[in-house]
Order: structure tokens, then C-alpha cells, then sequence
């Protein structure tokens, strides 16, 4: 009983301590899409996120494409790309959720400039954790995936 409380009590202070040797820095890619990362609401509220990067010297249909890949290798689930409107819906599974989703939405537009913005949002239901950090940076894989 003694070595099981002892292992046990062992486990409890090695988890958080290898959690926070596997964490990865989070890279940015040069865009500014982490700096301008866009994070309100809570935990009891959910969390709304809103990343955004500008693709210069890159074709609509170009960017639209490459944006619609990093969606699927993202992992989504549900993806209803609408090339006309810039509109791409899709769904995030919940890890251990039963089944569960949560929304990305994803525009892509041309602007003034000449340039194509692609804008992803994402939300969290109330109740349910995430790490800013770790949402950023694969909500800034899909928005800088055209320039990549």
C-alpha cells in the first residue's frame, strides 16, 4: 500500500512537470497574424478568437485554395468551402467531447490594395479549456497558409 501511494503521489508531481517540457514555443511566421491574435470572452462564457493575414502578390482563387488545404490538415471536420461568397464553414472536433464540434469560419477576400485578407474565427463553448497559444497558432497555420 505504501509503494502505491508512493507512485501514485511520484506520477502527480511528474505530470505537470513533463506537460511543461513537451510544450513548443510558438513560432511566428513573420506575418503578424500572432500579434494581431484576438481573444474575448472567458471560460464560463467561451472564448471567440479572430486571426487575420494579409497575402500580397497572391491570386483570390490561389489563396482560397491553399487556405481550404490547411483547413483539412488542420483537421476539420465539416468543411463547406463557397469560393464565390469567400465563405468557408467548417468544424473543429472536441477532444473528448462524445462528438462534440465547435465552429471556424474562415473568409477570404480581396482588398483596396490588391491584396487577399483571409480572416479565421473561432469559439468555444462555455465550460470548455484551451490554450490561447495553442488556438493561435493553428488558427494563424490556416490564415498564413497561402504565403507558406
Amino acid at each position: 500500500m505504501r509503494t502505491r501511494m508512493c507512485s501514485v503521489v511520484l506520477a502527480m508531481a511528474l505530470v505537470p512537470a513533463m506537460a511543461v517540457a513537451a510544450r513548443k514555443p510558438v513560432e511566428d511566421s513573420g506575418s503578424g497574424c500572432l500579434q494581431n491574435l484576438s481573444v474575448t470572452g472567458g471560460f464560463s462564457s467561451g472564448k471567440q478568437f479572430l486571426a487575420s493575414t494579409d497575402h500580397e502578390g497572391l491570386g483570390y482563387a490561389e489563396v482560397f485554395a491553399k487556405t481550404v488545404a490547411a483547413i483539412e490538415a488542420e483537421g476539420m471536420v465539416g468543411i463547406y468551402p463557397n469560393e464565390r461568397t469567400g465563405y468557408i464553414a467548417a468544424e473543429n472536433p472536441v477532444t473528448g467531447g462524445g462528438g462534440a464540434t465547435v465552429p471556424l469560419r474562415t473568409t477570404v477576400r480581396r482588398q483596396d490594395d490588391g491584396s487577399v485578407r483571409v480572416e479565421v474565427r473561432f469559439s468555444t463553448k462555455g465550460g470548455q479549456m484551451t490554450s490561447n497559444k495553442a488556438v493561435g497558432a493553428g488558427m494563424c497555420k490556416i490564415a498564413d497558409a497561402a504565403s507558406l
